[in-house]
């Protein structure tokens, strides 16, 4: 006799729990759904995999104790089944679907959610954003959604959370709490939690009365000074001038100068932060005061510079930071190499939160740390994803009754063999004892396809973790875009998505909003031809750009405009807020195809991008989760990372960033590329320090 297909035995499952109108044990399970072992001990775990499995998609089997050896029985309570009416009207399902469509989440759930929703159609939208979850984030948000106590590993500890909220801010997810152990609020790095959190009993992990999610939040790492003695002063040159206003605020600036440059005072949440951004920014960036943070810098790029400083040599460098990188990379950083060289300042951003800290690193993507997911993990997504498809195709066949095997094929985005294979078999699945008049009635005749299935089966089932998940970020984001209507459909739509999935309040979504995003987001939309000044981070260099531009899109953190670039005669990705001035000069030729595709990542490499082969210490580690990389190798506590890199001054700024964390193993020419760049941006220090003594000297002689 032939192995049984899984997913039959899953679908089988399914329908008998649904239709219990008690709780069923395990041998009453076995005796009435074909596909479990003999074995009583095969069974258990055969059967345990499977309500694993359901749960995990959202399927509420719910564990009730009977009377009996057994002593507990299961079941499936069809009004924990099945989606309550949202009530959404034709234009806010569309507005849903268009937020789905506008924002890359890195998986399928949110079409599979508009599928349950009875979409007809998934619209096609322009690219908004990415805010792609980590692995742990569709655990933590069941976790706000249920108040379930959510337990985890964090850098190293063990933690156990009364979840309050997600916030997605600066291009990372967090989670908002309180800690049970500590007894305070905390907010940890979804991307920093090791495995997957289990979660308690739902409503068991209420935070206290009066906690407040907001107050608890991450903050900025820095806010405007107050004139205090540990407050920070900077001076940032003309060139950074704009776009640090722009960041910290005008509240921040104390002090214009006549050359453009300004003086800011900021309060930061730590000086590790602060050097950290300072040095992203550098020789452009000059710390003024406090003595003790000026000389940490000092300190630190001093310690830099002479570990690749050969004798003689300390003051002596006339290499520019624009210089082309070996390989004959030139001037890409328009790009956007430059993502996620700043990137340290968020991963060490805290103050009493706990998001400070090196990332996790482990060897690889798979599930025993290969790089390759085991096969019983393979086959257990495997039957998911067919459980989850299955039952999305019943529900419509079940509402529309007939359709063309094409159309089932083009809905749900399978080929049509397959589609016809997989409802053959769903014409297999139904109640016991199996006979034609209790089994589901699907016909499929040559190319059509007919069912006639009772009406229960027509009504959306609850969405999944990941799908609840998917639906709620995704019009939280495409809300959070400047200009949106805060009272439109979506915002509506997304009112009663909450009240059905129990998360208002919990979730928070912050997008950036840089000086020039208006007109570059203008431009995109009427396709006008415009001039940028732009300085871009990968090279320091500023140039002047004819552009048309194509769309703008939020990606980690950061707002882009891509377009078509005349300089450099193909598509490029510009960072809106290193855009120094935009000026539109007409309207954009008509296109003669669609525009090319970039990718949904920040970065993308230029054609003359130079691979680098970094030696990461455990306090670099962050840099694989923050920056894009081609290669990486963990050796004990140490990484062997290698990064496509576009420009000499992207990879300087890292360099700074991570100091004695981090050595260039290749290529060997920038083996002490740090080391200079050190010396560069100390002479600004220094020449700052000699000019200070002579107008002290002069006003003393005055």
């Amino acid at each position: 006799m032939p192995k049984l297909d899984r997913l039959e035995r899953l679908t089988d499952l399914v329908l008998v729990l649904l239709a219990a109108t008690r709780p069923m044990t395990l041998d009453a399970i076995a005796n009435e759904v074909p596909g479990y072992p003999e074995d009583h001990d095969a069974r258990r775990q055969a059967f345990e995999r499977d309500k694993r499995l359901l749960r995990d998609e959202g399927i509420p089997v719910s564990t009730e104790p009977v009377d009996g050896q057994e002593q507990f029985g299961y079941r499936i309570r069809p009004e924990a089944f099945y989606l309550p009416d949202l009530g959404l009207t034709p234009d806010e399902q569309k507005a849903l679907h268009l937020a789905v469509a506008g924002v890359h989440l890195g998986d399928p759930s949110g079409r599979d959610a508009l599928l349950k929703l009875g979409a007809t159609g998934l619209a096609e939208a322009r690219p908004v954003a990415a805010v792609a979850p980590p692995p742990a984030l569709v655990a933590l948000f069941e976790g706000v959604r249920t108040k379930a106590v959510v337990t985890f590993s964090y850098r190293g500890e063990a933690r156990r959370v009364a979840p309050a909220a997600l916030w997605f801010r600066g291009g990372r997810w967090y989670l908002v709490g309180w800690d049970l152990d500590r007894r305070a609020a905390r907010t940890f790095r979804a991307d920093r939690v090791e495995g997957q959190p289990r979660l308690g009993p739902p409503g068991g992990g209420s935070v206290p009365e009066g906690f407040d999610a907001a107050a608890a939040a991450p903050d900025d790492p820095w806010q405007p000074g107050e004139g205090a003695a540990d407050d920070a002063v900077l001076r940032v040159d003309p060139v950074e001038a704009p776009r640090v206003v722009a960041e910290v605020g005008e509240s921040s600036v104390v002090a214009r100068e006549d050359d453009g440059s300004v003086l800011v005072r900021l309060r930061p949440t730590s000086h590790e932060v602060l050097r950290s951004w300072v040095l992203g920014m550098l020789d452009h960036v000059e710390v003024v005061a406090p003595p003790s943070l000026r000389g940490d810098i000092v300190a630190w790029l001093g310690a830099l510079a002479r570990s690749g400083a050969p004798t003689g040599a300390f003051l002596a460098d006339s290499t520019t930071s624009a210089a082309p990188l070996p390989g004959g990379a030139g001037p890409s950083g328009e790009t956007a190499g430059e993502a996620g060289a700043l990137a340290s300042a968020r991963h060490a951003s805290g103050g009493p939160s706990d998001h400070p800290g090196p990332a996790h690193v482990t060897g690889g993507g798979g599930h025993d740390g290969s790089g390759a997911a085991t096969p019983a993990a393979g086959r257990s997504r495997d039957a998911r994803y067919r459980l989850r498809r299955l039952l999305a195709i019943v529900g419509w066949l079940a509402r529309v009754g007939e359709a063309s095997i094409a159309d089932v094929a083009a809905r749900f985005g399978i080929p049509e063999d397959e589609v016809v294979r997989e409802l053959e078999l769903a014409a297999c699945c139904g109640l016991p004892p199996y006979t034609p008049d209790t089994l589901m009635e699907i016909e499929v005749n040559g190319d059509r396809v007919r069912a006639f299935l009772p009406d229960d089966l027509a009504r959306p089932r609850r969405f999944s973790p990941a799908e609840g998940l998917a639906l709620a970020a995704a019009a939280r984001t495409v809300l959070a875009v400047p200009g949106a209507d805060a009272d439109g459909a979506l915002a509506r739509a997304l009112a009663k998505l909450d009240a059905a999935l129990g998360v208002e309040g919990g979730m928070v979504v912050r997008l950036d909003e840089p000086p020039l995003l208006g007109a570059a987001r203008q431009a995109a939309d009427r396709r006008l031809r415009v001039e940028l000044e732009y300085h871009s981070a990968s090279t320091d260099e500023t140039t002047r750009r004819i552009v048309d531009p194509v769309r703008a899109v939020s990606l980690d953190g950061h707002w882009y405009l891509d377009g078509h670039c005349h300089r450099a005669g193909s598509m490029r990705r510009f960072r809106v807020d290193r855009i120094r001035s935009l000026h539109v000069l007409g309207e954009q030729p008509a296109p003669s195809g669609p525009p090319p595709d970039l990718s949904p990542d920040a970065f993308v490499p230029g054609p003359g991008a130079t691979s680098v082969r970094l030696l990461l210490d455990e306090a670099a580690a962050w840099v694989v989760d923050s920056v894009p990389t081609t290669r990486v190798e963990v050796h004990g506590g140490s990484v062997d990372a290698t990064l496509e890199v576009g420009g000499r001054a992207w990879l300087e700024r890292l360099l700074l960033q991570l100091g004695p964390h981090a050595r260039v193993i290749d290529p060997p020419e920038l083996a002490d590329l740090a080391a200079r760049a050190a010396r560069r941006v100390l002479r600004r220090y220094r020449e700052a320090a000699v000019e200070a003594r002579n107008n002290m000297k002069k006003h003393g002689n005055g």
